[in-house]
């Protein structure tokens, strides 16, 4: 089994994708929680997918 090292202050935590796409209605959620990780010494970079789904519109447009 291969384990990840421990995080240590000044790593970043990467964000893919989110299970729902960040919205506005979300983003005061989204950035508290940035914040209580950067209190942490933790860096948060979020990745192209995180702003949106495309498979949750793939899903949503065949029912």
């Amino acid at each position: 089994m291969i384990k990840p090292r421990i995080l240590k202050k000044g790593d970043t935590i990467g964000v893919i994708a989110t299970s729902d796409p960040i919205t506005e209605d979300s983003i005061e959620e989204i950035n508290k929680s940035v914040k209580l990780i950067e209190k942490l010494g933790l860096k948060v970079k979020f990745g192209k997918h995180a702003y949106g789904n495309p498979l949750r519109l793939w899903r949503d447009s065949k029912t």
